[in-house]
């Protein structure tokens, strides 16, 4: 107002001075209306005029200062909409899980047997040895009847699993080249006795790296694209050779007091992708009639195989989509746990703990707050620990540290009434330790319909992962 007010006086002083002192008018000459008007006229026109161009620039620029603000909220918006897209494609391939479908597992106990194996059903297939029942001091002759019946057994119960190739775990003490062809030899006798006639030809393999044995194998079957599941075969007997039977029985050596005393265990597990499609077996049979036997095997018609399926046939597919699934393995977390006291084991197992539960869809990893779920927060439902912390005179430090990690997500699992120590139940199992773990975890998952924590150790480092049932039985 005042600034208003103080343009109308200057353009008024400025062109009266101009009029009377500069512009020569003849005053005379000019009614006293007209010459009112000239006074008055132009300066208000001038004020009137150089407001509205201001009001016209102020108006303009606000206009570009609102559009430069809407294209920065924009792009601010877009930003953030693509790192939520990326947060959610991360935490989808994060939470990414294989799925046991069968396994078995036969095994030594070290005293007696765990009270849970009255809990399996013939999907989770259990079979305790006798120590008399080690008679073969020869390790892959010893390892061969077990692994047949194993491998037998599978092909009973799915007959497509015998297209599916073998993995298995690389025996240090043993060559390479003999363990492969030991395990070749056992596939094909078992196809032919499940199957009552030649089996196919399977490649029986190492599985490659080493730790976690499910997410081994879900990363084999990313590099296999074309095949909808494996077998995973593995087998070892540091117990063997015998020479006496206090030998067992001995006190183990303090150095392997983290692995419990010598024993021997095969354990297989059958892994299939998710979503397979069961197709019409109908649709790829040819009628009775349509069928010559005299026709040369070059000129009858292939039956066409799913690309899902690979090389299973149609006809032995429904064997294997009828398998339940047992358990929902997630990918592991790993990191160091060197430390021997329990509360720096614990700082050091906490955050391993809470991205494996991420892993498993048990805890919200929101983008931001207006996306948490509180619902998906379902840590508390873990009803069981599997782990090989060792012995009872080494394991302390550990089973205290994976405690004090779980009570933070308010779970309350008994380190000892709820958890399966596999070193006091089963020993050292060496190469097939790991399998055993994830088979141990498996069973426990599908007897009691929970997740259940696998941890793993090693010299200086651990794995935490989660076995769980599928998400939608577990959200009925």
């Amino acid at each position: 107002m005042w600034r208003l007010l103080a343009l109308l006086g200057g353009f008024t002083v400025g062109w009266w001075s101009l009029l009377w002192l500069v512009l020569p008018v003849s005053w005379q000459r000019i009614s006293p209306s007209a010459m009112l008007l000239l006074h008055i006229v132009p300066p208000v026109a001038l004020t009137l005029t150089l407001r509205w161009w201001n009001a016209r620039k102020e108006k303009k620029a606000e206009a570009e200062r609102q559009q430069a603000e809407a294209a920065a909220e924009a792009e601010r918006v877009a930003a953030r909409e693509e790192a939520r897209r990326r947060h959610n494609t991360a935490l989808e391939e994060r939470r990414q899980s294989i799925a046991c479908h069968w396994l078995r597992c036969t095994a030594l106990p070290v005293s007696d047997e765990p009270a849970w194996l009255a809990e399996t059903d013939e999907n989770c297939q259990w079979l305790p040895l006798e120590r008399d029942q080690l008679e073969d001091d020869e390790l892959l002759a010893a390892l061969a009847e077990p692994q047949r019946e194993a491998l037998e057994a599978l092909y009973l119960s799915a007959p497509g699993a015998a297209w599916l190739p073998v993995y298995t775990e690389v025996i240090p003490t043993q060559s390479g080249i003999e363990q492969l062809a030991a395990l070749k030899s056992v596939q094909q006798e078992a196809a032919e006795l499940a199957l009552d006639s030649a089996g196919p030809a399977v490649e029986c393999r190492f599985l490659p790296g080493h730790g976690d044995v499910a997410e081994r194998a879900r990363q084999a079957l990313l590099q296999m694209p074309d095949c909808p599941g494996l077998v995973v075969l593995a087998a070892d007997a540091p117990a063997l050779p015998l020479e006496d039977e206090d030998d067992f029985d001995a006190e183990p050596d303090p150095d392997l007091a983290w692995r419990g005393k010598p024993g021997l265990a095969v354990a297989c597990l059958l892994f299939l992708r998710n979503g397979l499609p069961c197709e019409d077996i109908a649709a790829h049979t040819l009628p009775d009639d349509a069928q010559d036997p005299y026709q040369p095997y070059w000129e009858k018609p292939l039956a066409p195989h799913s690309a899902d399926w690979g090389p299973v046939p149609p006809s032995r597919q429904p064997s294997l989509a009828a398998l339940p699934v047992l358990a929902e393995l997630s990918q592991p977390v790993q990191g160091p746990a060197s430390s021997t006291r329990a509360m720096q084991l614990s700082r050091q197992l906490q955050p391993m703990l809470d991205n494996a539960l991420v892993n498993a869809a048990l805890l919200d990893y929101p983008f931001s707050e207006e996306d948490a779920q509180p619902d998906a927060n379902r840590a508390a439902s873990l009803a069981w620990l599997v782990h090989n912390s060792g012995d009872v005179q080494v394991g302390g430090a550990r089973l205290s540290a994976l405690s004090g990690a779980l009570s933070r997500h308010q779970t309350e699992i008994h380190p000892i009434d709820q958890a399966s120590n596999t070193v006091r139940e089963w020993g050292d199992n060496g190469a097939a330790g790991p399998a055993l773990l994830t088979a141990l975890a498996v069973t426990r998952s599908h007897a009691l319909a929970a997740p259940v924590l696998l941890a793993q150790f090693g010299h200086e480092d651990a794995a935490l992962c989660v076995a769980r049932p599928p998400l939608e039985e577990m959200s009925s």
